[in-house]
């Protein structure tokens, strides 16, 4: 061992002092200064980032029993918020002329609040009141040159070369052909097309999973699935983005609706100011608007438990539990709302925070009720709840200012009562295929797997039957 030699990395210590940019962390940058500095990726989710987190012993968490907190509670959050809202200021406090923050806003990636901070700061600089936002109370987004590097020019001639027909000139893709070509022969990474995505072989092209296995469906995911079984199958082995502000909201407003399932307008609100802090947003024009949204959710919540009570329907459950086996489908999930009929059927209602409803003809078919009623009527909730009195979307987070209750019929009153037990086989079935189709349609735009969808041109393939 003593006579192994180890490589050095000789370049830190003649770096050059001048000339160079550093690379570094907010901690490695304490205690420093330079003319310039760029905080780049201020994205929401990412800074702050509010998992919690402690040491390898837990000294924390040991401290936090000791003294009586909850580990887990909105105290140990605010905890973390502070600790980001510290580096954050180390970030932006270095630079003697001149601080650039960035973040970038598109369908699945918000900016983070923290950038208000900044925002804020800037504004005053210049004698205004507020930072400068369009009409619908966004920043108004800059136009960002790209970069100047080799993998960017790469990309770009490549982006050229493999652009849909009408998309280049013939001259441009021989063009773009012959600068890759002499990119890769100077051993540029990237440039060569034996080391592009899509030119090896399948390395396995059976089943997901084999026949007569059980298949596990989440009735949320079953429209998902039908929608789309490529998105399906992509953001279940994990392409998901981090949970944005709506997101965070949505799951906010349905611990506030299960722990008070009945309450009034003022107890929603009461609840919803002492669970606010959780979220660990700072203040500003974002959380503001996401706050003022959260208000007009439990006011529509509220208005529902009224519905409710004047109705006569009872509460039976709140988060109740769903694993029924379906044929060869497991059907596993969670009601929102279990609610009994006059009748003593079970109803199933689902809360939904999203601004989109479907439409009536969507609701008809509605994928996630149809498959729990189906699971009602096998018994899912009991023989005290037999049947199913049908199923109901309650549309808290739309545009409309009263809340939207929309009810799926019984099956049994369909015109084909067996849709939804037809929907869940079929379902199972194609979750355990060897082939998952890419189906284009309006929800493409907002898809957060488009990148890696063959049915568009910024995830197709770069090996076609054509050569290209």
């Amino acid at each position: 061992m003593q006579s192994a030699e180890v490589p050095e990395d000789t370049l830190a210590d003649r770096a050059p002092e001048t000339g160079a940019v550093t690379l570094t962390t907010p901690q490695g940058a304490v205690g420093r200064q330079w003319d310039v500095v760029v905080v780049a990726g201020v994205q929401e989710g990412v800074w702050p980032d509010l998992r919690l987190r402690g040491s390898v012993l837990g000294a924390q968490a040991l401290v936090d029993v000791v003294e009586g907190r909850d580990a887990d509670g909105p105290g140990a959050r605010r905890a973390v918020l502070e600790d980001e809202l510290r580096l954050f200021h180390v970030a932006v406090s270095r630079a003697r002329d001149e601080l650039v923050v960035t973040a970038v806003r598109v369908d699945d990636e918000r900016p983070s609040a923290f950038l208000e901070l900044v925002g804020a700061v800037a504004a005053r600089e210049r004698g205004e009141e507020d930072a400068a936002v369009d009409e619908e109370g966004e920043r108004p987004l800059a136009q960002v040159p790209r970069a100047v590097s080799l993998p960017a020019l790469v990309a770009r001639l490549r982006q050229v070369l493999c652009a849909p027909p009408t998309a280049e000139t013939p001259e441009r893709r021989r063009s773009a052909a012959a600068h890759l070509a002499q990119l890769a022969a100077a051993g540029v990474p990237g440039a060569d097309p034996a080391d592009w995505y899509g030119v090896d072989d399948l390395t396995d092209d059976g089943p997901l999973r084999e026949d007569g296995e059980q298949v596990p469906v989440s009735p949320s995911r079953v429209e998902s699935f039908e929608r789309c079984g490529l998105r399906w199958l992509l953001e279940s082995s994990g392409a998901r983005p981090g949970d944005s502000g709506a997101q965070s909201l949505g799951n906010l407003v349905h611990r506030i609706a299960a722990e008070a399932p009945e309450a009034d307008a003022a107890e929603l609100l009461r609840r919803l100011d002492l669970l606010w802090p959780t979220l660990g947003l700072a203040d500003g024009w974002v959380t503001s608007r996401l706050r003022a949204r959260a208000d007009q959710v439990l006011l529509k919540l509220a208005e529902y438990h009224r519905q409710v009570r004047t109705e006569g329907r009872v509460l039976v459950a709140v988060e109740q539990d769903v694993d029924v086996v379906v044929g060869r489908a497991r059907v596993r999930g969670r009601v929102d709302r279990l609610e009994r009929d006059a009748d003593g059927r079970a109803v199933v209602v689902d809360l939904k925070t999203g601004r989109t409803p479907p439409s009536r003809a969507e609701l008809a078919r509605h994928p996630q009720l149809g498959v729990y009623q189906l699971v009602a009527a096998e018994g899912a909730f009991g023989p005290e709840l037999a049947g199913t009195g049908g199923a109901a979307l309650v549309q808290l987070g739309s545009a409309t200012k009263k809340v939207g209750v929309q009810r799926q019929q019984p099956l049994e009153a369909d015109e084909d009562p067996r849709w939804a037990a037809d929907l869940v086989a079929r379902t199972a079935e194609g979750m355990s295929a060897p082939v998952f189709e890419a189906v284009v349609g309006p929800h493409c735009s907002t898809c957060p797997v488009r990148a890696s969808c063959p049915a568009q041109d910024e995830g197709r393939s770069v090996c076609e039957e054509d050569g290209r």
